[in-house]
């Protein structure tokens, strides 16, 4: 049995330094946007595809319709048609390798209602800015468990729109409950704050 020496004396044998790497490999894959895509299916499909691609599910509606069921695979999508105005309105990432980088995905959907990103271990304050499309429509925020700080609440407080914030776990913002709880308080004010 081989072994690397890495960073902090850590020893890896070879096959989980080649799964280190192919898990680092796959999620920029995962999570890169292709402008051209973007451009010729739309940000709502593209997105859709996106959370997919990461092992989550999404719900798509018309105009004035309801979302009918989670859709887990690109078989599922397949069979709505996004021309016809259909929009991501549900999205659940949890526990999936999505990125700030991949967060540009959803950075033009603009009836999001709903998204869990919680434990999203990539995931930090740069991918919020991203949600400002859905500030007028989204209703449920889970970013539990994932790498936020402080530093987010700005962005955050620009989603007027929410009734209800998880950011439970999030180790960042454990030493400062108190800010964190106020300040959202103030600026969301029809909004449940989970801490």
């Amino acid at each position: 049995m081989l072994c690397r020496r890495f960073s902090a004396g850590v020893l890896y044998t070879r096959s989980q330094h080649r799964n280190l790497l192919v898990g680092k490999w796959r999620r920029f894959k995962n999570n890169r946007v292709d402008e051209t895509r973007l451009k010729y299916l739309g940000a709502d499909k593209l997105s859709a595809e996106w959370i997919l691609m990461n092992g989550g599910r999404v719900r798509v509606a018309g105009p004035g319709q309801k979302p009918d069921r989670w859709l887990t695979s690109f078989e599922d999508l397949a069979q709505w048609n996004f021309e016809l105005g259909l929009r991501l309105t549900h999205a659940d990432a949890s526990n999936t390798d999505v990125t700030d980088e991949g967060f540009r995905h959803i950075r033009h959907v603009a009836h999001l209602q709903t998204a869990s990103f919680s434990h999203c271990t990539h995931l930090t304050d740069a991918a919020l800015p991203n949600l400002s499309s859905s500030a007028s429509s989204l209703r449920r925020l889970d970013l539990s468990g994932t790498l936020i700080t402080p530093d987010s609440l700005d962005a955050l407080s620009r989603l007027t729109s929410l009734r209800l914030l998880n950011i439970s776990g999030c180790r960042e913002l454990e030493n400062f409950r108190e800010l964190v709880l106020e300040t959202l308080g103030e600026r969301l004010v029809n909004c449940k704050v989970v801490m």
